[in-house]
């Protein structure tokens, strides 16, 4: 259940969906079919690897002085490379209490895209700082949104701590509320 942050700096879709600039975008809602397609890994203790990607890339233009960026961001889940071991789930109810931890990570990782989307294009950019300026704040937002992802699974305890990932699912519900 650890999530491996991937990030990258192409624009490399190799998530399921993606997120496109101009339109409402929200968090992918996982299931084991679509979301959980690559091979177990035998050695794990874990039940269940959900893998997300984060991937910005941007554009620039010196004209006349004046720096102009054109940003692109897009997060996801890779199903290539995130696995269940379905023989783990016994019932119905451990499958949505799996899924639902699961979908945590998917909620910190969105919360990742929607930061960056904020914090990078805000910075005030100059012809001299901003690929320095760019790869610092991604570097720092997604730093700060992996720990988040560690914490995530070492006070639930991968899921299996209830009232702990009761208190994380009501944190991440307020936090997704507080984009439209």
């Amino acid at each position: 259940m650890k999530t491996v942050l991937n990030f990258t700096f192409a624009m490399l879709l190799v998530c399921l969906s993606s997120f496109k600039a101009g339109r409402e975008v929200y968090p992918e809602q996982l299931d084991w079919d679509t979301h959980f397609r690559g091979e177990p890994d035998s050695h794990s203790a874990y039940a269940a690897l959900t893998v997300t990607t984060w991937h910005y890339s941007y554009t620039s233009k010196i004209r006349d002085g004046r720096l102009s960026i054109d940003f692109k961001f897009a997060a996801g889940v890779d199903a290539s490379r995130s696995w269940v071991k379905r023989d783990r789930i016994s019932n119905r109810k451990t499958s949505r209490q799996l899924l639902n931890h699961e979908q945590g990570h998917v909620y910190i990782n969105f919360l990742l895209l929607k930061a960056g989307e904020i914090q990078i294009p805000s910075q005030k950019y100059t012809a001299s700082n901003y690929k320095r300026l760019i790869v610092q704040t991604a570097n720092r937002i997604s730093d700060y949104y992996s720990a988040m992802q560690d914490r995530y699974d070492d006070e639930t305890k991968h899921g299996s701590d209830l009232e702990a990932q009761a208190r994380w699912d009501d944190f991440l519900r307020a936090e997704l509320n507080k984009y439209p």
